[in-house]
């Protein structure tokens, strides 16, 4: 029988916190156009080591409402924020991407800051 491996327990696992954010475009993005322009603005703005040590991961997006979740560290939540802000197009198109707030929990995030949207 295979043993598995032990799962960290909660004081060893990294924190993290989510960002809602908007996509204000001239067009309506895909998921993908945004994932990709979102890791590559963190590679250009924060470099490779600082995009190691943010973790940006992006977890939601919808399409319709062109707002989405990104999860990153707790200590470089303001690094990821200015990453996003530099961000002024996506795919050829003029985009930019609005941070709506962060949270610790997505449950709260979609509370707080996407309920309006429909989430």
């Amino acid at each position: 029988m295979k043993e598995r491996p032990k799962t960290l327990p909660p004081t060893l696992r990294d924190k993290h916190r989510y960002i809602a954010f908007q996509v204000i475009g001239e067009r309506n993005f895909k998921k993908d156009e945004i994932k990709k322009a979102i890791w590559d603005a963190s590679i250009r703005v924060l470099g490779e080591l600082g995009t190691a040590r943010a973790k940006p991961w992006f977890i939601k997006f919808n399409e319709k409402t062109q707002t989405g979740i990104l999860r990153c560290d707790r200590k470089h939540v303001e690094e990821v924020r200015f990453a996003l802000a530099m961000l002024t197009e996506i795919n050829g198109s003029k985009a930019i991407i609005r941070t709506l707030g962060v949270s610790g929990t997505i449950k709260r995030l979609k509370l707080k800051f996407l309920k309006e949207f429909g989430w």
